[in-house]
């Protein structure tokens, strides 16, 4: 009786514990300028279905020069803004435009950045306190503050982490111990390979095949696996090795 009890207390802390991981509130809205003069509006995204995340960070933030290339690569490996996921920098507003510029110099960054000194203090309607800090924002409500390594897991609640261009078959992937073997009806021209913080591990190219084979992969570890093909469409699935 006393384990069953103990068991049912596991139980309930382990889902109010996912529930806290997961907590959300409403999105508010706000209009805003980056460094190239294009305008976007929070809301008129959210219309399009689309997902955005929220970095904030100061120019003169050491952490945020760390974070900022992380969040980048996820942004590179979801479109570049050309597909679901959208990745807007917001500058604290002692953060001059030229100020702005020298930081996406600096990190080689390609997701938009936007001064705030002369527009919306986003800051302040976010109620952002320090720097770096990020948030997902799809369907209308935010995440709560979560860190780089939170955000693919935080993405699967957005929309599913596999991305598939429909000109083509999905490729079977099967994983046994630690080989990945790649099935498709299209020729795969070449395959990259990331970890869960977005760096790369491998790139293969030229492959010219329909079935393929990686191996060497560290147990324990989740990948991203994008496959090229020789039409020019790719696909990337999240995969865990046991």
């Amino acid at each position: 009786m006393v384990l069953k009890h103990l068991l049912n207390i596991l139980i309930l802390f382990a889902i109010l514990n996912s529930y806290a991981q997961h907590k959300e509130s409403p999105a508010i809205d706000f209009t805003i300028e980056d460094t190239q003069g294009n305008i976007v509006n929070l809301f008129d995204e959210m219309e399009n279905d689309k997902t955005v995340i929220l970095f904030f960070f100061s120019s003169d933030c050491g952490g945020c020069h760390v974070e900022a290339p992380k969040v980048d690569s996820i942004y590179r490996q979801f479109g570049s803004g050309q597909q679901q996921l959208l990745v807007w920098g917001i500058a604290e507003e002692n953060s001059t435009l030229e100020d702005v510029l020298e930081f996406i110099d600096e990190t080689e960054i390609s997701f938009p950045c936007f001064p705030t000194g002369h527009a919306t203090d986003v800051f302040e309607l976010y109620n952002v306190g320090y720097t770096p800090q990020i948030f997902i924002i799809c369907d209308y409500l935010v995440s709560e503050s979560i860190s780089f390594f939170e955000i693919i897991e935080n993405l699967d609640y957005c929309f599913p982490t596999k991305i598939i261009d429909q000109q083509y078959s999905q490729p079977e992937i099967v994983i046994n111990n630690n080989l990945i073997q790649i099935k498709s009806n299209s020729i795969i021209s070449g395959i990259r390979i990331y970890d869960i913080t977005g760096k790369a591990l491998r790139a293969e190219q030229n492959i010219d095949t329909d079935n393929y084979e990686i191996g060497n992969l560290q147990s324990g570890n989740l990948y991203l696996i994008t496959v090229l093909f020789e039409n020019g469409d790719n696909y990337t699935e999240k995969v865990f090795i046991q």
